[in-house]
């Protein structure tokens, strides 16, 4: 059985500023970093821009509204340094989420605000976890079927 999960990241991407540029910009490591050339994925399709990428510190099991929280917490005292890097590169705060059945999205007018600040535009994907029917048990040779009989 796969178990739902909710994460949150701030995913910087730029064709001219490197992740080391945008580390020493805001003076925070990133999670993840990666670089023009670099091969991603199943396919090894090769990357087109720098990236920088920071994930929500906060248990995969909270809600999304509290996951967007602990990133605008985590990022608040660099806020107007990522605001800047907005005008030279691309901000998004990504929502990844898997689940049984499709939540509520519902984002509060001050977490929009703070997406409004650092310029970043947000991206939600869902996942449905769809949970697979357990094989019928086999008949055995000799098992009856229905009520026994009394003779």
């Amino acid at each position: 059985m796969q178990r739902e999960t909710t994460n949150v990241r701030l995913r910087i991407t730029s064709a001219t500023l490197t992740a080391a540029d945008i580390e020493a910009k805001l003076g925070l490591k990133p999670d993840e970093s990666w670089k023009i050339g670099d091969r991603t994925g199943t396919f090894g399709a090769i990357l087109k821009d720098h990236g920088f990428a920071l994930d929500a510190v906060s248990p995969y099991s909270l809600k999304l509204a509290d996951h967007m929280r602990a990133m605008i917490k985590r990022i608040a005292p660099v806020a107007a340094k990522i605001g800047e890097i907005s005008a030279q590169a691309k901000v998004e705060m990504v929502c990844t989420m898997f689940c049984k059945s499709p939540p509520p999205l519902l984002f509060e007018r001050d977490d929009l605000r703070w997406l409004a600040a650092i310029g970043a535009s947000l991206d939600i994907e869902v996942a449905q976890l769809i949970e697979r029917a357990q094989p019928a048990a086999e008949k055995k040779p000799g098992d009856k079927e229905g009520p026994a009989s009394v003779f």
